[in-house]
């Protein structure tokens, strides 16, 4: 340790030179970039949100709806006429389903356009379901008389007349349905206007 003098200076005493603080390191990042210019343009419009989506209007319910009433209106029309197979009587006219298992019928007036005429129906009293021998014997029995009787002429003297029938599926057979419907036709199923009686 050095002594200095009182009052005096100390020229053997060491002084630390002051030395600058050193400068920070220059970064080689690029300098920030000035603020834009004020904008002088329209103030911005806050974005809208999303529309809800379009309610169907009144004007298209009415017309879906009646589109369906006219629809419904057409079907109910073209069945108009049907009824069920079973429920046809002596008399009725009707147009011959196609297919070969028949459960309903287009029934009309005997004066309208149809193709076939019910003339006898009767209960079948066989045991056993019907196989075509015994639905011929049936036939012979009671079709063919009710023929004679109904349209007043020999089935033999009618050869533009055709004697058909229907008779129960199996199912109907093991439900207890034995009804044999008769009815004439022409041969080729071709149209009438009138009734066939008397």
């Amino acid at each position: 340790m050095n002594e200095g003098t009182p009052g005096g200076s100390t020229p053997n005493q060491e002084v630390d030179a002051w030395t600058p603080a050193p400068e920070p390191p220059v970064s080689d990042a690029a300098e920030p970039a000035a603020p834009p210019p004020p904008y002088d343009g329209p103030p911005p419009v806050a974005p809208q949100p999303p529309a809800p989506p379009a309610k169907a209007g009144r004007g298209r319910t009415i017309l879906v709806i009646g589109a369906i009433v006219v629809f419904l209106g057409v079907v109910l029309f073209l069945v108009r006429n049907n009824v069920n197979a079973d429920d046809l009587k002596v008399g009725d006219c009707f147009n011959i389903p196609n297919g070969t298992t028949i459960s309903t019928v287009e029934k009309q007036p005997c004066t309208e356009t149809h193709n076939a005429e019910v003339i006898f129906i009767g209960e079948y009293t066989g045991d056993s379901y019907p196989i075509s021998l015994s639905l011929d014997s049936y036939l012979q029995d009671n079709c063919i008389p009710a023929f004679e009787t109904y349209v007043g002429r020999p089935i033999d003297s009618e050869p533009e007349l055709a004697l058909a029938y229907f008779y129960p599926t199996r199912d109907g057979w093991d439900g207890g349905d034995r009804t044999i419907t008769c009815y004439i036709s022409q041969p080729d199923e071709g149209p009438m206007t009138e009734s066939l009686k008397g």
